[in-house]
């Protein structure tokens, strides 16, 4: 009697779930497909460096874009850094602050374990005089900054420069931030344009699909 009740649920959430209203949007080749369900699910396939990946989560589409969410429970570094030098002796030093949506935020930045501490402006930026820095003794003559500690809300960053410790003074320095460090997964976000029935794919590498990155719905 068990066993044929459990036949009869697994045939019933299969039946559910095969009939769900759907929309799929697919590019001339195939290589990516997404299929839009009426309850706010999505599943996504494309192709990555090996063979091809499936995700799925859930959905919001707005005036001319799509959203897609969904969890991740890979492991992501807590920062990304780019170091960038374009002179030789820089007289100030751009830092920029995005999370892992790429969106502009709001940090407190103190360097060489000091009291000072400096917050960006409306633009997710602090601009620095290496001039400033001496007069304020955070670095001596000719330096750069060894250490940075970068407060984002309630979670705390300690960037790890001994990569860097060779190279010049940098011009400017972008620290990518991931928001869910240390909790249990991460919600990963695409956003597409989307005019009229065609979806633009702006996230998956040029080597793997070519300029085959519109979704055309096909039913």
């Amino acid at each position: 009697m068990k066993l044929n009740i459990i036949i009869f649920s697994l045939i019933l959430t299969t039946f559910f779930y095969g009939c769900k209203e759907k929309s799929t949007f697919s590019n001339q080749s195939g290589s990516c497909k997404l299929n839009l369900y009426a309850d706010t699910t999505y599943s996504f396939t494309y192709p990555n460096f090996f063979n091809t990946k499936t995700e799925s989560g859930t959905y919001k589409i707005y005036n001319d874009s799509i959203v897609l969410l969904r969890k991740s429970f890979d492991k992501i570094d807590s920062i990304d850094i780019r170091y960038t030098c374009w002179q030789d002796n820089p007289d100030t030093l751009l830092l920029t602050f995005k999370n892992l949506y790429k969106n502009i935020i709001r940090v407190n930045v103190t360097l060489n374990n000091t009291d000072k501490e400096f917050e960006t402006d409306s633009l997710g930026n602090i601009h620095i005089s290496y001039i400033e820095l001496e007069k304020m003794n955070i670095i001596k003559n000719g330096e750069k900054i060894r250490e940075y500690k970068i407060t984002y809300g309630n979670k705390v960053f300690y960037p790890d420069m001994k990569p860097y410790k060779d190279s010049r003074k940098p011009d400017r320095i972008d620290f990518k931030l991931n928001q869910f460090v240390g909790e249990e997964f991460a919600i990963l976000k695409r956003k597409y344009l989307i005019k009229n029935d065609t979806i633009y794919v702006n996230d998956i590498s040029r080597k793997l699909i070519g300029s085959d990155d519109k979704l055309s719905k096909t039913k």
